[in-house]
């Protein structure tokens, strides 16, 4: 292995985890929207259906980026 291989092994580690923290936490802030009910909760804190599926729709759209990135 030549050093530039090495390089670009350890910057695409680096981009990889950067990219997935920055993926969670915006899912993370765009679930603490709150309820369109009107009722609003804390940071945090939402209902368990909309959790659920959130958390699902998170998941498919982290299969299809894994689909098209390759790393």
């Amino acid at each position: 292995m030549n050093a530039n291989r090495i390089i670009d092994m350890i910057v695409r580690q680096v981009m990889r985890r950067l990219v997935n923290k920055g993926v969670n936490k915006g899912i993370d802030m765009a679930s603490r929207t709150g309820d369109r009910s009107g009722t609003s909760k804390g940071p945090g804190q939402v209902s368990a259906p909309r959790h659920a599926q959130s958390l699902r729709q998170a998941q498919r759209v982290t299969r299809q980026m894994r689909r098209f990135m390759k790393f």
